[in-house]
Order: structure tokens, then C-alpha cells, then sequence
């Protein structure tokens, strides 16, 4: 099962346990015989704690459970210098920043990938390849980015976030603040690792 498939079935979750916390439900049928053994209480009790969670987890704000300190680049800096920060820190995007470290765009891997010259070209046709590969390397990350960005300000709650996650598909959305600062990163994983520690109170 994928890790969308797994935060779509958690989404639903984190919903049906929020919606039964205002009504004072919980997620076992309320007309259960009250002579119940120690291991029924147990398991009422953990479900409780849970929904808990869940509905603590609704009204948290993105600035409470965002990744920081962000790795980022500014837009005069080589792709060349950007993959390797990708591929150090083993990340899929990279936030591109202005002096003012105010979000311009970002980039990922699929934006920096190298030319990949193919095993039946000559050596001649290869090695031209890789001079305009290493030429590319040294321009600046502005020549790659995307403008088109979607952000999230770090006030928002998290509610209002996961759908984004879901139906637009977004694996990272960064946290700016209304200056368009960029101040953390939110992403799919740090979400499900969140939702994960609330089934094992």
C-alpha cells in the first residue's frame, strides 16, 4: 500500500475520531454491557486517548509540527551545488529563496537530474554530452525553478492543510510567513509520523 493510500485512510480517520469527540462518542458501540473486563476498559480507555489526540491534532497550527531549519538555496547558486544538497541531505525539493530569505520558487530532483548520455552513442557524441552537462551544472538554479508554488502561512491548522496533501498530491508544502518568509516545511511524511505517534499512546 502506498504512503497516499495510508494518509488518505489516516485523513479519514483523524475525521470520523474529531467528529466523535463533539459529540462525546467513542469509537466502540455505546450500548455495550457496562459489566466489562479489565481488558475491555483497556481498550476503551487507549480509543479515548486516541480521539483525544486526533482532535489535539486538528487544532494544531503548521508552525507546531513543521520541519525546521529548512535546507534551501538562493536563486544565484548552481544546480550544480543544489543536487548535491539534495543528494547529501536525500531530499526531493529545495525551497529557492531571495536575499531576504523570502520564498521565489523551488526545485526538485527532476529539475536538476543530469543529461544522461545513452550507452550507444559514440565517444565523441558522449563526451560533448557530458561538457554540456557540466556547463549546465554551472548555471544558476534560477534557470530551473518553478515560480508556481504552493504554500501554506504558519498559522494555518493542520485541518485546513491535509486535504492538500490528498487531493492535489503534494508530498511538500512550504511554511512561509506573510511577508512570504520562508519559515519551515510541512510534508506528507512528517503528517503520517504525527498521526503514527497518536495510535501508540
Amino acid at each position: 500500500m502506498t504512503v497516499s493510500s495510508n494518509f488518505t485512510r489516516w485523513l479519514t480517520e483523524v475525521c470520523r475520531a474529531a467528529a466523535q469527540i463533539d459529540f462525546g462518542h467513542s469509537f466502540y458501540d455505546e450500548t455495550c454491557e457496562p459489566a466489562v473486563d479489565s481488558d475491555r476498559v483497556a481498550l476503551l480507555r487507549e480509543q479515548l486517548e486516541q480521539q483525544v489526540f486526533f482532535r489535539r491534532l486538528m487544532e494544531m497550527t503548521c508552525v507546531e509540527v513543521m520541519r525546521v531549519p529548512v535546507m534551501s538555496v538562493t536563486d544565484d547558486q548552481s544546480i550544480g551545488r543544489a543536487l548535491a544538497l539534495l543528494n547529501k541531505q536525500r531530499i526531493k525539493l529545495l525551497p529557492v529563496i531571495d536575499a531576504r530569505a523570502r520564498l521565489i520558487g523551488v526545485v526538485t530532483r527532476a529539475d536538476l537530474q543530469p543529461l544522461h548520455p545513452s550507452v550507444r552513442q559514440g565517444a565523441v557524441e558522449r563526451s560533448a554530452i557530458e561538457a554540456a552537462e557540466r556547463e549546465r551544472r554551472r548555471s544558476p538554479v534560477r534557470s530551473v525553478m518553478s515560480t508556481e508554488v504552493t504554500t501554506v502561512n504558519a498559522a494555518t491548522k493542520v485541518a485546513e492543510v491535509i486535504p492538500r496533501f490528498t487531493a492535489r498530491g503534494h508530498h511538500h508544502i512550504p511554511v512561509v510567513l506573510d511577508d512570504a518568509e520562508l519559515v519551515g516545511m510541512l510534508t506528507q511524511s512528517d503528517i503520517v509520523a504525527i498521526m503514527c505517534r497518536g495510535k501508540a499512546v
